[in-house]
């Protein structure tokens, strides 16, 4: 059985997995359509808490985006055989049309900058956090193709 330290890794494996284009939600990048989201709403922060199921702002439409998100951190606890009652918060912060920054935007890409953090914390009140950047624009599906069985 492993470790609670074991934690900081899947929080860091997380954050760089949804820091990719893999980061799919109803068959489109989900990065995108939060971008989107949140350009629509006049801000540039979204905040989701994976575990109580929250999200600001809210859109009825990411109503499933919290066990999407629940789902790539299960499949890490069971991976390293972690018991998923350690994990007592799972908190996802997007921040959008952020400035360049040279440690979190290496390459220069479509659209603006924008910072992803996550930061979990364990049943005995150990956080872990980590935090990437990279560029997207808001969701416009004339422009994108969605991903097959959608």
């Amino acid at each position: 059985m492993g470790r609670r330290k074991e934690l900081k890794g899947i929080t860091e494996d997380v954050t760089a997995s949804l820091g990719t284009r893999n980061n799919d939600y109803l068959g489109y990048w989900a990065t995108g359509q939060l971008c989107k989201l949140a350009k629509e709403d006049g801000t540039n922060r979204i905040l989701i808490d994976v575990l109580k199921k929250e999200m600001r702002p809210y859109d009825p439409y990411f109503s499933e985006i919290y066990d999407t998100y629940y789902n790539v951190f299960n499949k890490q606890l069971k991976a390293r055989r972690l018991q998923p009652e350690w994990i007592k918060k799972i908190q996802l912060e997007y921040l959008f049309e952020q400035e360049r920054d040279k440690s979190l935007h290496r390459w220069i890409g479509i659209g603006k900058p924008y910072t992803l953090k996550i930061t979990v914390e364990s049943d005995n009140g150990r956080k872990y956090e980590k935090v990437t950047g990279g560029y997207c624009r808001p969701h416009d599906p004339a422009k994108e193709t969605r991903r097959l069985g959608f």
